[in-house]
């Protein structure tokens, strides 16, 4: 008997463990609510210089060969690239992104140094 009581303690704890798991599973916010956003790097930005993206706020490096690719909430959000080197205040833009949309931007340095973000024609 004690044998059998401890295979039914263990089978309730794996279970309440497989509970736990698909519960959690299940909290995770979907991804339908979401579009992806990629940033690059234009190719004459310059090899020594990171690029600073801002998105709400929140500072993405992205270096030489980099770039940002991730998803993206839907709803407004605004964008602000410069390089940490800039005398230039961070330019930025409003974005709207709807769910299941990509939005693919090209950083690109202009004659007077200040950093641009244009809307890519192609989606990598």
């Amino acid at each position: 008997m004690n044998l059998k009581s401890g295979f039914v303690r263990v089978l309730g704890i794996l279970a309440f463990a497989i509970a736990i798991c698909w519960s959690s599973q299940a909290a995770e916010p979907s991804s339908t609510g979401s579009g992806r956003l990629v940033v690059q790097r234009s190719p004459g930005f310059g090899g020594r210089e990171l690029l600073r993206l801002s998105i709400d706020g929140k500072v993405h490096s992205i270096g030489e060969g980099s770039r940002y690719d991730q998803p993206i909430s839907a709803g407004h959000h605004v964008l602000a690239v410069d390089t940490p080197k800039s005398l230039q205040q961070p330019t930025s833009m409003s974005l709207t992104v709807d769910p299941g949309h990509t939005y693919a931007f090209t950083a690109a340095r202009e004659a007077d140094h200040v950093v641009s973000l244009k809307r890519s024609s192609r989606t990598p």
